[in-house]
């Protein structure tokens, strides 16, 4: 099964993703960390696990239709 994932930015190394994602409180199961060679990494995060900040989605950002 493949996940839509959005990218997030791009870092020194790949332990500087983590640590950005940890402080924003990302499952490190929802990103994706692509090796740029000497120009570090790229992150990408699963949008699902990004949710949606609407006002209005009564499910809190979550795409399985439970609430």
């Amino acid at each position: 099964m493949s996940f839509d994932h959005q990218d997030v930015g791009d870092f020194a190394n790949e332990r500087d993703a983590q640590d950005w994602a940890e402080r924003n409180n990302l499952d490190l199961r929802d990103l994706h960390i692509r090796n740029r060679g000497r120009r570090g990494v790229t992150l990408s995060v699963r949008r699902s696990a990004l949710g949606d900040q609407a006002p209005g989605d009564p499910s809190y950002g979550r795409r399985t239709g439970f609430f």
